[in-house]
């Protein structure tokens, strides 16, 4: 999901569920929570808690696209799945709403796959391990998937509802949104009568999304060969840090691990030690700021060593203070080491990535608050001879994607890299009047009493897919209240969730027209 809404508030869980049905948190318990025992009779539960057992990673949605689409056949609703895997189901409308137009509901299958270091968990096979503390669903170690399992659920229990009032529905099931909106850029205009949409993958329950970035990847490559070594070496590790999403948490200062390995690389080169590059591996995901890096190296002088790497570990804690407080950076002996880039090809590679910008560009000055451009240092790998950098770029604005893009490629050609860009998606411009969003905040204000707040995102959505496949298309987004996207402290407001849920069907049954 590229943006999201991440209010701090608590809520009462008890509240919400049936006593009798939910067992009490223990707090004694190390581990945390009591397993997932929810009450299952409420749809959206259920059908979250089902997503949980079917693996679902970006590009790994096959298994949940058939499942979807057994669903369909199950409850008698007509369905497309494409060649992509995407999966509409449409819905006719109820008594009364037969003759409204139709309004499409869009949510993405994908979720992001991380976990905390150390953690024994395949993504591929084995379902989420997850539980409730305090009126929030987690997994353990892992990320939870409500970014957009929420919205996958709120339209499995509305196309099996038959009390639930709505016009005709067209529910939009994406893939491959978490690695560049690939799927909803696969999808068919003729897919579609709808000129309204309800997007479940951005807002809150008072706050709708009006606009988002537009963004593109960059793929960066250097070929050179590794020559035999023997001896010790080096393994540097960074860990500890937050991450979180790269569009929405791009300007909280965090700390980025490949930026802060290379700066320790950086210290040693200005020291005038001779550094051998034998392996890196920092961060996974182009849209998530990486949190974890290491590197296997070989150079002189140990002590010197250990003394350049404490001075960066001792400025980087003073400097992340108030954003990432437990970073942590590590230094082992590594007798492990057979191979290793050349002296002078290490030294040309800890320079490179030490220019390579990352983190916000620019603020926007007619919006306060908005990040307008940005880019992330996303990830860092050794493939064989390869070495591979990957940065995404985001902005609203498709000049700066261009102009950012060919920064880019100005310092790869001056390095000797190739320099390639992909997975590239539109932005959502603002649009100054929507009837959708007029009858949400009425809605909201009926209600909360408060008005509907309106927020300009910095993550990409599907939203702009739509606005250029659908031109003049209405949209308007809401999501349940959870945090920590991309990230295995992600989390869940069940509260939120059901109220979120209800806020839907009663703005589809005000859809009259």
């Amino acid at each position: 999901m590229n943006c999201k809404n991440f209010v701090k508030k608590r809520n009462n869980f008890h509240n919400m569920l049936k006593t009798n049905e939910t067992k009490r948190y223990n707090r004694n318990q190390r581990k945390g929570g009591t397993p997932m025992t929810m009450d299952l009779n409420e749809r959206i539960f259920y059908y979250f808690n089902e997503l949980t057992k079917i693996p679902h990673g970006s590009r790994n949605e096959k298994q949940l696209s058939d499942w979807l689409v057994q669903f369909a056949k199950d409850h008698g609703l007509r369905w497309i799945q494409d060649e992509m895997n995407n999966v509409i189901i449409y819905k006719a409308g109820t008594a009364g709403l037969e003759k409204a137009g139709a309004v499409i509901l869009q949510a993405h299958m994908d979720m992001v796959c991380e976990k905390e270091a150390g953690v024994d968990f395949d993504f591929e096979t084995q379902a989420l391990n997850t539980y409730v503390e305090d009126g929030w669903l987690k997994a353990r170690g892992t990320t939870l998937g409500a970014d957009d399992g929420v919205g996958v659920a709120m339209m499995l229990a509305l196309l099996e509802a038959d009390q639930k009032p709505h016009p005709p529905l067209e529910c939009v099931f994406t893939v491959m949104e978490e690695i560049g909106l690939n799927g909803a850029q696969g999808l068919k205009k003729d897919y579609f009568t709808a000129k309204r949409m309800i997007n479940m993958d951005c807002g809150g329950e008072d706050k709708t999304v009006v606009s988002t970035a537009g963004g593109l990847v960059c793929t960066m490559t250097m070929v050179r060969p590794q020559e035999r070594f023997e001896g010790s070496g080096w393994k540097l590790t960074v860990s500890g840090l937050k991450g979180g999403h790269s569009g929405s948490n791009i300007d909280k200062e965090l700390g980025n691990a490949n930026k802060i390995a290379v700066r320790c690389l950086r210290e040693l080169v200005k020291n005038e030690l001779e550094v051998w590059i034998a392996d890196w591996d920092g961060g996974n995901k182009d849209n998530a700021i990486p949190r974890d890096c290491w590197i296997r190296f070989a150079s002189q002088d140990s002590r010197k060593v250990q003394k350049c790497v404490e001075q960066v570990a001792e400025q980087v804690k003073a400097e992340l203070k108030a954003s990432d407080p437990d970073v942590a950076i590590t230094l082992e002996a590594d007798s492990t080491i057979s191979a290793v880039y050349s002296a002078q090809d290490s030294k040309a590679f800890i320079n490179f990535i030490t220019v390579l910008p990352s983190g916000l560009r620019a603020k926007s000055m007619a919006i306060p608050g908005l990040t307008w451009a940005s880019e992330n240092l996303a990830s860092i790998k050794r493939r064989g001879s390869s070495l591979i950098v990957t940065i995404s770029m985001r902005s609203a604005q498709k000049s700066w994607i261009e102009k950012m893009s060919d920064e880019l490629t100005i310092l790869a050609g001056l390095y000797g890299w190739t320099c390639s860009f992909a997975n590239g998606y539109p932005a959502w411009d603002y649009c100054e009047k929507s009837a959708m969003r007029q009858k949400l905040a009425a809605l909201v204000q009926q209600k909360t009493g408060k008005e509907l707040k309106t927020e300009a995102g910095h993550g990409g959505t599907e939203c702009g897919v739509f606005c250029e496949m659908i031109p003049g298309i209405d949209i308007v987004t809401i999501v349940p209240e959870a945090s920590g996207a991309h990230t295995p402290q992600e989390k869940l407001n069940l509260a939120s969730f059901k109220r979120t849920y209800d806020l839907l069907c009663e703005l589809l049954a005000s859809l009259e027209d």
